[in-house]
């Protein structure tokens, strides 16, 4: 286990491979090791897999003040400093979506291409906001955030993976990583993620992008990744059929090719 001394406290992550740096941001209430049937997939093909769990999420500091997806931003950023990576190529799911957006419109610089899967653009419309204020509202609750990935299960995978060895391993040990998380962590997120809105500057990102859709995605649907993909003029959409929100758990095969082939085409490996 690493540590980094973030300017919100202490953040865990795992640094695995050598190679073109990988940053893969996880995603809401997530950790950083759900990117497990990805690790391999990088880590053999040449790539350094950066792995951290974000401020409030698994092994890292509980979050105790709003956080915002720029601030979960600017610490990925502050994490490449400590790592004296130059330049990554951020992959993000649902939130870490949001994240790695976030990035590349704050700090091109940083960010030598992007992919982002089962992600939105904004989540500040009314709808989005009545959503996180249900969240908050479990949270809140005894075993608030075990509650609410029980709620939310049938919506996040296919219902093959969910009924499957993998599906119910992933299940189990995320519940307990919840179960050592305060609910009022999740919360401040929440209402920080209530925050984020890039619509109308996707146009300034200018490295190579690869957005990805699952059919069946029922939290963050389809059309949402088309409109992002619209957007950024040098994306490439890809839907996944049959996948739903955690595509790359439910459907990894089809996601670990997307991957690599997108970055064999735009960087080298090591």
């Amino acid at each position: 286990m690493a540590v980094f001394q973030s300017a919100r406290g202490p953040l865990h992550f795992e640094n695995l491979g050598t190679g073109q740096a990988i940053l893969l941001v996880h995603g809401f209430t997530n950790y950083g090791l759900f990117w497990t049937p990805q690790l391999a997939a990088l880590v053999h093909s040449g790539y350094r897999a950066i792995v951290p769990d974000l401020h409030g999420h698994g092994a890292s500091k509980p979050a105790d003040a709003l956080c915002t997806v720029p601030s979960l931003a600017h610490d990925m950023t502050a994490l490449l400093d400590h790592l004296a990576i130059g330049q990554a190529v951020v992959c993000g799911l649902s939130l870490g979506g949001m994240v790695a957006l976030q990035m590349a419109v704050d700090r091109p610089d940083r960010v030598a291409g992007l992919i982002v899967a089962n992600t939105r653009s904004s989540f500040s419309d009314p709808e989005m906001v009545a959503m996180a204020d249900g969240w908050i509202a479990v949270f809140e609750q005894e075993q608030g955030p075990l509650k609410r990935l029980a709620a939310t299960w049938p919506r996040l995978g296919n219902a093959a993976f969910r009924e499957s060895a993998a599906g119910r391993a992933g299940y189990d040990v995320w519940a307990r990583i919840l179960a050592r998380l305060p609910g009022a962590s999740l919360s401040q997120v929440a209402r920080g993620m209530t925050r984020f809105d890039l619509r109308g500057r996707l146009a300034a990102i200018a490295v190579p992008t690869l957005v990805i859709a699952g059919e069946q995605d029922l939290l963050f649907r389809a059309d949402e990744a088309r409109e992002i993909a619209s957007e950024i003029p040098s994306a490439r959409l890809a839907v996944i059929a049959g996948a739903g929100h955690l595509s790359n758990m439910d459907s990894p095969d089809q996601f670990n090719c997307l991957m690599l082939e997108f970055l064999a085409t735009h960087f080298h490996a090591g």
